[in-house]
């Protein structure tokens, strides 16, 4: 059995839906002890990595405090570095100030998961960046995964389609997904519902489910309930565009999205986002919808990207990031992706 290299420090304060794919992966491409919060993980002396800081802030600071009085380095995923960059709250302004004084803690690499390329004031809260590891986490596994016929959802989806576009929302629906406007393009226009059909699957806020119900009524197509993976990839195999609408307090890179942009599939994003800054600057095909939703923009829907294309982004993006998070870490760098 190989010895670790690293301390994955899991903060574990809610069931956000990144940590199960990012701590298989990331102990997929290192060799790593998994580790909850405690003095265990405080005081390892292996390189620690915190896979998503918004956990908890605070213990993200006294992991990279301690780390720094004891000569190690300490890593950590900045999600949603925007709203830190320029919020205006007290809890914003603190998170801002907390994290520009962290970058400059020797042994302390705060990376955010979109290029500074996107926003080049991240670097004044962030030491450097890589790509979401749901970007690229296909083809380091060696499993693309291509848009093929899918199984006998996806069938379904086509028939009810009926040559219709299909545009798919998937994953939690709440409004950080932007699952309220999804359904207000679709209960809100008659002539969108003729050239498309909107599909869901995913369990719904409570919140929302006077939203989910009217969807239905209107003739959208909803699972609300969890799915699974191979369903997802069925979600994903019939469709022509994935709904990444997200919310301003959820601008950041997701699984969702990053399916899709490995997949080749387009995704309609929200106008002025960081992921339609990603997209436009990778080439990706994407429509970019404001507030309110204007329907009519969704009638120009663009190709989906050549999968040799896309495969391809996908390498560059995993032998990019892992080149940089090996050297936060300081160890040697990992995977077939080192070498695209």
């Amino acid at each position: 059995m190989t010895a670790p290299q690293i301390t994955i420090l899991d903060l574990s304060l809610d069931g956000d839906g990144h940590r199960g794919p990012y701590l298989a992966m990331l102990c997929r491409l290192f060799p790593a002890q998994v580790l909850r919060y405690g003095p265990t993980a405080l005081f390892s002396r292996r390189s620690v990595l915190v896979p998503m800081i918004e956990e908890s802030l605070a213990r993200y600071a006294l992991a990279c405090l301690v780390g720094a009085l004891i000569g190690r380095r300490t890593v950590g995923f900045l999600f949603r570095p925007r709203p830190a960059l320029e919020g205006r709250g007290l809890r914003m302004r603190t998170k801002r100030s907390v994290l520009a004084a962290l970058r400059r803690l020797p042994g302390v690499s705060t990376l955010t998961i979109l290029p500074f390329a996107l926003e080049p004031g991240f670097a004044r809260i962030a030491n450097d960046w890589i790509y979401d590891l749901q970007l690229w986490d296909l083809v380091q596994a060696d499993q693309p995964e291509p848009a093929g016929a899918g199984g006998a959802l996806a069938d379904s989806l086509r028939a009810r389609a009926d040559g219709r576009a299909l545009c798919v929302a998937v994953g939690r629906q709440d409004r950080g997904k932007g699952f309220d406007q999804f359904v207000q393009a679709w209960t809100g226009s008659a002539e969108l519902r003729q050239t498309m059909l909107f599909a869901y699957g995913g369990m719904v806020d409570p919140a929302l489910a006077a939203a989910a119900k009217a969807f239905s009524a209107a003739g959208g197509f909803g699972l609300d309930r969890l799915i699974s993976d191979a369903e997802l990839l069925d979600f994903y195999a019939a469709a022509d565009l994935v709904w990444c609408v997200y919310a301003p307090d959820y601008d950041q890179a997701s699984g969702i999205l990053g399916r899709a942009m490995q997949l080749g599939i387009p995704v309609a994003v929200r106008s002025g986002s960081l992921i339609e800054r990603l997209c436009r600057a990778e080439g990706h095909p994407c429509v970019a919808l404001g507030d309110p939703v204007q329907t009519a923009v969704l009638a120009a829907l663009p190709p989906p990207l050549d999968p040799g294309a896309a495969r391809a982004r996908a390498l560059r993006h995993g032998a990019e990031s892992l080149r940089r998070l090996a050297a936060a870490l300081g160890v040697e760098q990992p995977g077939p992706a080192a070498d695209a």
